[in-house]
């Protein structure tokens, strides 16, 4: 499910959930081989979650955001539910401005918290 030469996009599997990590280029073929990923991830690999990484992106636009927006949805409708994770604030900012539609996007600031909200965490060591 990891093919990190591909378009700098990494799927983990962290219990239920698949953690779809990109990098920094949401380029087209970026954003292809992220819906690849994200609905094999569900409908071959059983994922119930998908949790998109996005804290390596430096900078997101209306268009990549829509798309991003757009893999999620799909996701959604295969049954698994859906997070956001690692937004840049100044990202945030720039799709505030956009007007960008976020209506029913989950979002966290970080992996853990959304891996615990999505019962799919797994048990550091304590040390």
């Amino acid at each position: 499910m990891s093919d990190a030469g591909a378009s700098h996009v990494t799927g983990t599997r962290v219990g239920n959930a698949l953690v779809v990590t990109l990098g920094r280029d949401l380029g087209g073929a970026t954003l292809e081989h992220l819906t690849r990923v994200a609905l094999e991830g569900v409908e071959q690999g059983g994922a119930t979650a998908v949790v998109v990484d996005a804290s390596g992106v430096p900078f997101m636009d209306a268009h990549e955001f829509r798309a991003l927006r757009q893999v999620l949805r799909m996701a959604g409708m295969l049954g698994a539910r859906t997070m956001l994770v690692g937004l840049q604030p100044g990202i945030i900012m720039h799709l505030m401005e956009c007007d960008a539609d976020v209506e029913g996007l989950h979002a966290m600031l970080g992996l853990d918290d959304a891996l615990r909200a999505l019962g799919a965490s797994v048990e550091s060591p304590r040390g």
